[in-house]
């Protein structure tokens, strides 16, 4: 017996209860990612809903306070019962006592206050202006405390690799084929700038969400008749400024979900941004271009369980196969727009899992990023192998410069037909474009007529033709930098 792998010998029993769990688990980002997902468990958990349901309530009651019809010593009793209050004691409530949600909370709370102040809350809400709300405030708190700072993360370790990398060249890729060069920091930097962008998106997004404190319809009658007469809109405003939230006027049972479908569609951009960014890297690792590599896997290989010398880009591909899944939770959030009338269920089933879920698997999958980032490792020499042949054959540089002095050939016509019939003469017989063009007469009185930049650059100096790459690059390093720090 090997007990060098006995590795469960090793975790402590508590681990060991909750590893277990995990594998029971139906979803991944509970059991195969839900060391990573934990993070977030205090806001888009069962549990975390619960706590937060009670909170608002709790908020409710202050907000009473200041409407003179409730007093500061119940709010302090509700502030200590939230000291004992049991998430799993209000779960049972909900299945085996009140068969409803909001009702199992107040039940909960009803177990460590008087029934004096018990009687104070839930004060004219329905259970929707509980939950919704609970659920906006749960999700900006999330992306603002958790998942945001994580995107910030990736995009500076990506902005310190554009600075890193600002003059090194590669080979411009276009349907796959080899054409004029680029530098690697501007490829990188346009990411950067990329995912910043979605960044600043998905702040606007998460800071539109709405919460709502207007009754079992949406008109506040039932606010009013708690509160006072005519109040309810202040004490909805008031109640949700202390939870950073602004009213949703047009709610009728809930809360209206377009501002929740644009948190997805941010979220879907993002991902998908990030798993072109995660693609790019896989092909440019693969065995046939191999101008990237990860140092850990390197050392370590194994990556196939066939073949034990293979360096697979596992993480990057992990990535690049996750804005499918991340995608497929606005199916869900574009039904939440829907509601017959002022409310059915439908939406409280589909509430439960998104977008909660396309969260979790952003969230996973920048972390991810971050720990592979740092390992990537630039194959410089084979970036200037494979760029060898454009520096033989820079064909659409050459295109573009004739371009630029007007000439034509009176045989081939202009500049392009020009390169490309001399194209065809270098490729077949193996040699330099310029050498075959300089044959002609009257491309050689040109080419001695150019400045010293256009002849190196037909020389094969692309260092020549890179154009405003460098300010490019760092006009994108500065967007995103700036979008991490807000200024």
């Amino acid at each position: 017996m090997n007990m060098a792998n006995d590795l469960v010998s090793k975790l402590s029993e508590d681990k060991i209860i909750i590893r277990r769990h995990s594998l029971r688990c139906i979803s991944p980002d509970d059991g195969k990612y839900g060391a990573t997902s934990a993070k977030l468990s205090g806001y888009l958990s069962a549990e975390a809903e619960w706590l937060s349901c009670v909170y608002v309530q709790k908020i409710l009651l202050e907000t009473r306070v200041e409407f003179g019809n409730a007093e500061q010593r119940h709010v302090d009793e509700v502030a200590e019962a939230l000291k004992k209050i049991d998430p799993l004691n209000i779960t049972l409530l909900e299945a085996q006592v009140t068969r409803h949600d909001q009702l199992a909370v107040i039940e909960e709370m009803g177990r460590f206050v008087s029934e004096e102040t018990k009687a104070l809350l839930h004060p004219g809400t329905t259970s929707y202006d509980i939950l919704d709300t609970a659920r906006s405030y749960l999700f900006r708190k999330a992306w603002n405390e958790v998942i945001k700072p994580e995107v910030s993360k990736s995009i500076k370790k990506l902005c310190d690799v554009a600075e890193e990398s600002i003059d090194i060249l590669q080979v411009g890729r276009t349907h796959l084929q080899d054409t004029s060069p680029v530098t690697f920091g501007l490829t990188i930097s346009s990411y950067a700038a990329r995912i910043a962008n979605r960044l600043i998106v998905l702040d606007k997004s998460f800071s539109s969400l709405r919460g709502k404190v207007s009754g079992i319809v949406g008109t506040g009658a039932s606010i009013d008749m708690v509160i006072g007469e005519n109040t309810s809109i202040e004490f909805e405003k008031r109640a949700l400024e202390k939870l950073g939230l602004k009213p949703d006027y047009t709610a009728s049972q809930v809360v209206q979900k377009e501002r929740l479908a644009d948190v997805g569609h941010g979220l879907t951009t993002l991902m998908h941004v990030l798993g072109d960014f995660t693609n790019d890297i896989r092909i440019l690792y693969s065995s046939a271009i191999n101008e990237v590599t990860s140092r850990d896997n390197a050392e370590r290989l194994g990556g196939s369980s066939a073949d034990a010398t293979k360096n697979n880009p596992v993480d990057y591909e992990n990535i690049s196969g996750t804005p499918a899944v991340v995608e497929s939770g606005m199916r869900v959030l574009y039904e939440m727009i829907k509601s017959d009338l002022q409310r059915d269920l439908r939406g409280s089933k589909q509430a439960r899992y998104q977008p909660q879920l396309m969260m979790a698997e952003t969230y996973e999958s920048f972390v991810r990023l971050n720990k592979i980032l740092p390992q990537l490792s630039i194959n410089e020499d084979v970036m200037e192998r494979n760029l060898e042949p454009i520096r033989r054959n820079p064909s659409e540089a050459m295109v573009a410069i004739l371009r630029g002095e007007g000439w034509i050939h009176p045989k081939y016509g202009i500049g392009h037909d020009f390169v490309k019939e001399m194209g065809k003469i270098a490729k077949k017989n193996g040699d330099k474009l310029l050498d075959i063009s300089l044959k002609v007469p009257e491309f050689r009185e040109l080419y001695y007529s150019l400045s010293e930049m256009k002849k190196g650059i037909l020389e094969g100096k692309l260092e020549y033709y890179l154009g405003s790459a460098d300010k490019r690059t760092r006009i994108n390093i500065e967007y995103a930098r700036s979008a991490i720090t807000g200024q």
